[in-house]
């Protein structure tokens, strides 16, 4: 049959399938994107970044004991434990806190992040109407307090149970020579820029307060598991590529919708589903410059991309959006059956 069709046959149905799976995709997406987000006080960040080196020492010993009480785990955290300076209650950390600041190549790293970053009135905004979308689909949890830090390279951002630090030196650009120095891997740098924060910091939020980590999970369950989490992405930010959103370029991202069927007939044809192997599993969800096992070509984490696919179509089949009910659903061969998922 399939031989007796012609190459302008073949195109057009090609064409064809291309043009339904996009109109069903944009269905959903536009479903999503009737959704108002709940009004919410603006989110406010603070410049601890400008403060610790603007203010003379005096000063900020006072300010120091304001902010623990301000945002007490976070700003903790981000002492104690991302820069390492000690104890909060220790009679040395003034001391510390002024070595850091003083440090030659530390005062380099300030210049260039408050050359990127003057005001943080653009994030605020984006975090305010994301934050918005979450209270609107979570309106029984709390939104954190957020701080804006420098962390030494250290991490991008610190999730602790009622705050977020943004740490805005992971994220001066593809092109920062702090990066060069510092030798990071082309891949990382792709997604170390301003448009990358606030959907890593929705998406990191959403990771630690509705998941714990299984290791031992099958690859269906660690993938499906995730797409959830990018599902919960799209009703967040409605309006976002999909590229930011799972922290592909846009060329991956074409890739990774151009293989879709053919990564899916890898997992089926290999009876990967349901292996709880690690090194089986971390081929297909761990970071790096591409998947293990496909193309030199293709993004990395290709079976999240999958996942995220299986639950978007469920999501399709489901009559409301309602994100608390499929974050309680934890049978992901349940999701699997009723998404009737064929790429």
């Amino acid at each position: 049959m399939i031989s007796g069709l012609n190459r302008t046959t073949l195109q057009t149905i090609l064409c064809l399938i291309t043009f339904f799976w996009f109109v069903a995709a944009c269905q959903e997406q536009n479903r999503l994107q009737q959704v108002v987000a709940e009004p919410i006080e603006a989110v406010t960040i603070e410049r601890i970044d400008q403060a610790w080196f603007e203010l003379d020492p005096a000063t900020r010993q006072q300010k120091n004991t304001q902010w623990i009480e301000a945002y007490g785990d976070v700003y903790v955290h981000y002492i104690e434990d991302v820069l390492r300076l000690g104890g909060v209650e220790d009679s040395l950390l003034d001391a510390q806190i002024e070595r850091f600041v003083s440090d030659p190549s530390i005062q380099e790293v300030y210049n260039d992040v408050q050359s990127n970053y003057p005001n943080l009135d653009g994030l605020s905004e984006e975090l305010t109407t994301a934050w918005g979308y979450y209270h609107r689909y979570f309106p029984n949890e709390s939104i954190p307090k957020h701080i804006a830090v420098i962390g030494g390279f250290n991490a991008p951002a610190i999730l602790t149970e009622h705050g977020v630090g943004v740490a805005l030196d992971m994220y001066l650009g593809q092109e920062c020579k702090f990066y060069d120095y510092l030798q990071l891997p082309v891949y990382l740098r792709n997604r170390m820029t301003h448009e990358h924060i606030a959907p890593f910091i929705l998406k990191s939020w959403i990771e630690t307060e509705f998941f714990d980590e299984n290791l031992d999970a099958t690859l269906l369950q660690q993938i499906v598991d995730q797409g959830k989490v990018l599902y919960c992405m799209d009703a967040i930010f409605p309006f976002m590529e999909d590229s930011l959103k799972i922290a592909y370029t846009s060329q991956q991202m074409a890739w990774a919708r151009a293989h879709e069927e053919f990564v899916w007939a890898h997992f089926v044809d290999n009876e990967l589903l349901f292996s709880s192997d690690p090194s089986q599993v971390a081929k297909f969800t761990n970071d790096g410059p591409f998947t293990v096992d496909l193309a030199k070509e293709s993004p990395s984490r290709m079976g999240y991309f999958i996942g995220w696919q299986i639950v978007r179509a469920y999501m399709e089949r489901q009559e409301n959006i309602d994100l608390n009910a499929l974050l309680d659903q934890k049978d992901a061969q349940y999701i699997l059956n009723n998404s009737k998922y064929k790429p």
